[in-house]
């Protein structure tokens, strides 16, 4: 939009010169510019075109006309280069919809618009001739179809055929008689922009277009599987077929670009579909493309009808061993909090019972197997004395009671259902993993894109992307667990699942470039406003959104989604088999392994400890260590309740093993080198 006191004047100064006054009154032809400009052009934007070789008469109307106007608009010389002109105007001045554009004239004013650029192709274009002469090829000239609103005023004859009036003229492309008068100017004919500027296209006549298409992208345009060979099917078909019974036209679909590729920039050129487009062998495309800039450059883009990103799937992985079902019922910080609690509560425990006159459990040895009993769900033989000490217990059952019966509601879940490892969801994810991303190289914009990209981790997958001329390559990779594959979401998940019958693997949730899909058009299409109304519509009314849930469960079937959601999950009624129990076993198997080791060191402890020496004086014991390694004449064993007799009989020293059997007790000797060790 441009700004209201917006003046560009490129007019030079013989230009400017000619605006001169002129005595007399303007003919009733310049009238009619008058009435048009004040009347339904009124407010608008406006280009105005002037033709250097123009009349006084009718500079001195132009002077007036813009000497009144209040809105902004921009005087262009059609004397100047057009190239040059219009290589350093803004988008919204070239092709705005909110500005019309203005040609007064009497020369041929071709030359100039043949060399402006591209990008000029105003939405709404009136010529105005004061030329003797008719100007009506300017309607059918291909340097004017692009326009969607197209109006000639130029002078002709009423009916009656002597008095002068000004004609409108229009054309219409698809129709027999191409170039049709709508009217001569009156004020209360034509008193707005739509009835000035009419409808070219309200109907294409049975036109048949041609599209430059490929059958093999599900579910959108695919091979009909009822149809005669050579038709479509999917979602672009539906939308097609109803937008063509209101606008009466036929479309012929392309099986595939000839040079096999989906459409990009290379070598500057466009390949695909979007090369057949843009050489004009085709009048546009209706496949799988997003928006992008430089596509929106060369072409002209539709409306979007649908927003879909690029998927990347996976094989799933696979399930943990069943043994680890014993400990999943619970998160390890469950497990954390639980163990801590067991401590503090053996803790407080241990010091109420040191508390008490007469000890109800007697030492830490006691108390925690009294209290893990509760833990395992288990009675309790006794409960303490001490009334305060029984509300302590009291709590501590009723939080075993609820932790335990949880533990059991979930564990019979986590026995029989498999457990997964969490799976690789986001971009950041795949792109810090040891996967490789893989993609079929068909001339899609993703690799260069993801190489080229300035987010840290879409280069990163551009670093690790590889292309391969087939999609099956890709697969193997995925099924090798070695790469993800990259392609569209829709046509991803319909091609593992029912062309390769991959059935375990799964989409990322987050998607690569998630963009808005559109069809594609020649550059300056004067018609593609009637598609942009017929796919808001089929919008709008849900229509797009039911076709592609219908179009992607004819392949995937009804439910495919919940079917994915449920498909790692065993949900049948089974038999615990032993490979659901393996936790239990490996538990005793431990619990076994670790007495066991236990039992080993308290035998070696008790072999390697200090013995006891007991020299008898005077009937005194006295007691002194030594080390029993050297003691060679000590027996290996010793029974209960017996009389040894130990060293020689001149030596005073006793030889004995203490707390072999749990702690014997030393009897006074009957003789000098006599000792009676008993239980």
């Amino acid at each position: 939009m441009l700004l209201p006191c917006l003046l560009l004047s490129l007019v030079t100064g013989s230009f400017t010169s000619r605006i001169i006054q002129s005595a007399g009154d303007p003919d009733s032809h310049l009238e009619s510019l008058r009435g048009i400009v004040e009347g339904p052009l009124a407010g608008w934007n406006a280009v105005l075109y002037l033709d250097p070789s123009l009349e006084p008469p009718v500079w001195e109307c132009v002077r007036g006309l813009l000497a009144g106007r209040n809105a902004s608009h921009v005087l262009v010389d059609l004397g100047s280069d057009g190239a040059l002109w219009s290589e350093g105007q803004p988008v919204d001045l070239l092709r705005g919809a909110f500005m019309v554009h203005v040609v007064v004239f009497q020369d041929d004013p071709r030359p100039f618009f043949e060399a402006v650029s591209l990008q000029w192709n105003p939405q709404y274009l009136l010529f105005f001739s004061v030329s003797n002469e008719t100007k009506k090829a300017l309607l059918l000239d291909d340097t004017f179809k692009g326009v969607e609103r197209l109006l000639l005023v130029e002078k002709t004859l009423k009916n009656s055929g002597s008095e002068p009036a000004s004609g409108m003229f229009t054309s219409f492309p698809f129709e027999a008689r191409k170039i049709k008068l709508i009217g001569s100017w009156d004020d209360a004919a034509f008193p707005s922009m739509e009835d000035l500027f009419v409808d070219r296209f309200e109907s294409f006549r049975g036109y048949e277009f041609q599209l430059g298409t490929s059958l093999d992208d599900y579910p959108y345009l695919y091979k009909s599987k009822t149809k005669p060979k050579g038709y479509g099917d999917g979602v672009e078909v539906e939308m097609l077929d109803a937008m063509a019974r209101v606008l009466d036209f036929k479309y012929n679909l392309t099986a595939e670009a000839p040079d096999r590729k989906w459409g990009a920039f290379e070598n500057g050129s466009w390949t695909g579909m979007l090369g057949m487009v843009h050489r004009k062998e085709k009048n546009f495309t209706v496949n799988y493309f997003s928006i992008t800039g430089e596509r929106v450059d060369a072409f002209d883009a539709s409306v979007s009808y649908w927003m879909e990103g690029f998927g990347m799937s996976m094989l799933s992985p696979p399930p943990l061993p069943k043994w680890r079902g014993v400990y999943y019922p619970f998160t390890p910080s469950v497990w954390l909090a639980l163990t801590v609690t067991f401590v503090l509560v053996l803790i407080i425990m241990s010091v109420q019972d040191n508390m008490q006159p007469v000890p109800f459990l007697g030492g830490v040895g006691s108390t925690w197997p009294y209290l893990l009993r509760a833990m395992f769900n288990n009675s309790i033989p006794r409960l303490p004395k001490a009334q305060w000490q029984r509300l302590f217990v009291g709590t501590w059952l009723l939080y075993c009671f609820i932790v335990s019966s949880a533990f059991t509601a979930n564990l019979v879940a986590f026995l029989t259902i498999p457990i997964f490892p969490e799976r690789i969801q986001t971009v950041k994810e795949l792109a810090k993993s040891d996967y490789r991303v893989c993609m079929f190289d068909y001339g899609e914009f993703v690799p260069g894109a993801l190489r080229s990209s300035q987010d840290p981790h879409y280069k990163a997958l551009g670093e690790k992307l590889d292309l391969f001329s087939a999609y099956g390559a890709c697969v193997k990779g995925m099924r090798e667990r070695t790469h993800a594959n990259i392609e569209s979401y829709s046509y991803n998940l319909i091609l593992l699942f029912v062309d390769y019958k991959v059935k375990n693997s799964y989409m990322l949730s987050e998607q690569l470039y998630p963009s808005y899909l559109c069809w594609y058009f020649q550059k300056n299409t004067a018609w593609k406003y009637k598609f942009n109304h017929g796919l808001r519509r089929l919008v709008e009314s849900g229509l797009v959104e039911y076709w592609v849930k219908i179009k992607t469960e004819d392949f995937l079937g009804r439910g495919f989604e919940r079917r994915q959601q449920l498909q790692d999950t065993e949900r049948d009624i089974q038999a615990l088999s032993l490979e659901h129990l393996q936790g239990v076993f490996f538990l005793l198997a431990m619990s076994w392994a670790a007495g066991g080791l236990v039992f080993a060191a308290e035998v070696l402890r008790h072999r390697c400890r200090l013995a006891l020496t007991v020299k008898c004086f005077e009937g005194i014991l006295f007691m002194e260590t030594v080390n029993l390694s050297g003691c060679p004449s000590f027996p290996r064993t010793v029974a209960r309740t017996q009389t040894l007799l130990f060293g020689n009989a001149s030596d005073p020293q006793l030889y004995v093993l203490p707390l072999l059997f749990g702690g014997p007790l030393l009897e006074a000797p009957k003789t000098h080198n006599e000792v009676k060790i008993s239980t």
